[in-house]
């Protein structure tokens, strides 16, 4: 059939020129623009006002892609001092059947103008000229003409002065009287959001108490696969290869680490739910202030690691928590188990925050046995990790191996304290750490790690007399290796997941960074409405945060994907911070817990152009294609 309708289209199209034009054959489509009406300024915004008049018995189609359907239409910008700020806005298509793809799309006939949002550059000035090409494709009720490029030119004057507050923000509205006869179709039947996670939980407690405490305990082994997690294991090994140096108990310090995981969770979390709302262990996690003490402690245990002094506990307290053992003892332990646990509060898995928000609401059994469950099963790794190095010192000859390993992982602990640095910049809203300048630090601390690992540099616990064998070499090469890559990065090289603990790029209240979007994004939840009801779309919904490492890896990772970017191109994009402590991110956490009934983070939600929710995905995910079909209902 696809076949047919090829041939149909170029036989009407030869016919209507004769074999020797075939080279101009007709689009039955005629493009002119202009910018809208006002004066504009550098670095302001307007709107290229696109009208299409088609021949008397043809049509265009609307801006919506139809897969195995017509050529959509769409524009861009080829050359000149402005960019796209939005996505363009057309007048209300007509729908019906088209015969020719057996398809409900929207058409348009006559003449009929399209937006197109842009920014004028913050350097331009006087007279100036704007090269855009709208891609259209023609057809009748029988056939239809080739999608043709149609180059508009607009030249347009950019007024003298500084650009005014007020018309900054992107024009994603039509103007009204360029508005068509037909209603707005409905994007899509209006009903009750699903959400698959929280349907889950419900069915899990009301099966009896076995299967949801199964549940709980199996949502805690999947916390384990999210990036939020990965920068624990390190900690870990490098914390507890100090304490096998200094001959802890084996088990002692393990079983009380793993007790702060479980405290943390199950205790912390739910009475600072109970005292301060279902975000208030988020608004703890996500504190500046506690991100620059947990940078401190990081630095600070780096050197311990490097061996530039030795961490002991006031007398008092080593006799009461760590017996002979100097700060070996059980509540440094505790507290390391408190500590790291807390960084990755606000995104493990949407399971935590469904029960802080059931224990808002004053059910506080199932949360409480539910969290136990869940943070047994969290913390079960991290003992075995924990006991790890000290399995290393039972070894024969083992003292060189762990002696570089736990100084490799004070290099690990000292990359860890600029996440956190760049946690505080964020929810500050500083600008000091932007992602170009996150990766030099990076780079630069792997640089000095693999010049520790090839010989070239000393610590103090060194003999200098220890040779370094392949692995070591190995390692110490792919360590450099690294840090190269890393600069690379800087210029766009993939980090694939690593870019999860990066800052956002661009950085948040910034329009461009190192790496260009190829989407744009309303940043706030009426702007992406608007839109939505100009030109007939639904709504993505992404309620993130600055400090949130999972929803790096879905902006980094996921929403790149082919499939996920073309479903996502469909929709009015809104992009929600909710852990910085100003009026709009505290509003927009109240609208995530009011829409999803869950504090962590990531959330989704594709919504009708009102905001209603139609659908929910909860946390991160590392199948772009089952993100994908959530996109697409």
């Amino acid at each position: 059939m696809r076949i047919l309708r090829a041939l149909l289209t170029i036989t009407i199209a030869v016919s209507a020129l004769g074999s020797s034009a075939v080279a101009q054959l007709p689009s039955f489509t005629k493009w002119s623009g202009k910018v809208s009406a006002g004066d504009v300024r550098a670095g302001e915004s307007t709107q290229v006002l696109m009208t299409a008049e088609v021949e008397e018995g043809w049509h265009i189609y609307s801006l919506t892609k139809h897969k195995d359907g017509p050529t959509a239409t769409s524009f861009r910008i080829e050359s000149g001092p402005a960019t796209t700020n939005g996505d363009p806005v057309e007048p209300n298509p007509e729908v019906k059947l088209d015969p020719n793809f057996n398809l409900e799309v929207g058409l348009h006939g006559g003449k009929a103008t399209f937006a197109v949002p842009i920014q004028v550059s913050a350097d331009a000035k006087g007279k100036v000229t704007l090269n855009l090409v709208a891609r259209s494709q023609a057809c009748n009720d029988k056939t239809c003409a080739l999608p043709t490029n149609h180059p508009v030119k607009v030249v347009f004057d950019v007024a003298p002065g500084e650009p005014r507050p007020d018309r900054i923000a992107a024009l994603t509205k039509l103007p009204d009287e360029y508005q068509s006869k037909y209603p707005a179709p409905k994007a899509t039947e209006t009903k009750e959001a699903s959400d698959e996670f929280g349907t889950a939980v419900t069915k899990a407690k009301q099966s009896g108490i076995g299967p949801y405490l199964w549940f709980a305990f199996t949502a805690g082994l999947l916390a384990l696969l999210t990036p939020c997690v990965f920068p624990m294991i390190p900690i870990t090994v490098s914390y507890f290869s100090k304490q096998a140096e200094k001959g802890a108990n084996r088990y002692a310090g393990p079983a009380a680490y793993s007790l702060g995981i479980i405290g943390t969770f199950t205790l912390l979390g739910l009475l600072t739910t109970v005292i301060f709302g279902a975000s208030g262990i988020n608004r703890l996690a996500t504190n500046p202030f506690l991100n620059l003490a947990l940078a401190a402690l990081f630095v600070f245990l780096a050197l311990n690691l490097f061996g530039m002094f030795e961490l002991k506990l006031p007398s008092g307290m080593v006799n009461k928590f760590g017996g002979n053992q100097g700060g070996s003892g059980i509540l440094p332990a505790v507290l390391m188990g408190l500590t790291f646990t807390l960084t990755s509060f606000t995104c493990t898995v949407p399971f935590v925050g469904t029960l802080l928000v059931t224990a808002a609401q004053g059910d506080i059994l199932y949360p409480l046995l539910g969290m136990l469950a869940f943070s047994s099963a969290f913390a079960l790794p991290f003992f075995l990790l924990a006991m790890f190095p000290q399995f290393l010192a039972k070894m024969p000859k083992s003292g060189g191996w762990l002696g570089t390993v736990k100084a490799y992982m004070g290099f690990l602990e000292l990359a860890a304290a600029v996440k956190f640095l760049s946690n505080a910049d964020l929810v500050w809203m500083l600008g000091l750490i932007t992602r170009p300048v996150f990766l030099s630090i990076w780079s630069t601390i792997l640089v000095i790690a693999a010049l520790y690992l090839l010989g070239w540099m000393k610590l103090p616990f060194d003999s200098g007399t220890a040779k370094i064998g392949k692995l070591r070499y190995g390692i110490g090469t792919v360590t450099f290796a690294g840090s190269i890559y890393l600069l690379g990065a800087i210029q766009g090289s993939p980090l694939g997941v690593m870019s999860a603990f990066m800052p956002p790029d661009p950085y948040p209240g910034r329009k461009t960074g190192s790496v260009v979007e190829r989407l744009s994004w309303h940043d706030t939840l009426d702007a992406a409405k608007a839109e939505a009801k100009a030109g007939s779309k639904l709504v993505f919904m992404d309620f993130t945060g600055v400090t949130c490492t999972n929803c790096r890896q879905m902006e980094q990772t996921i929403f790149p994907d082919p499939a996920v970017e073309a479903e996502l191109a469909k929709m009015a994009r809104a992009k929600l911070y909710t852990d910085r402590p100003i009026a709009a991110d505290e509003a927009n956490a109240k609208l995530m817990v009011e829409l999803t009934k869950a504090t962590t983070l990531p959330n989704y939600i594709v919504a009708d152009a009102d905001g209603k929710p139609i659908r929910v995905f909860q946390g991160s995910t590392f199948d772009a294609g089952a993100f994908a079909k959530f996109l697409r209902g």
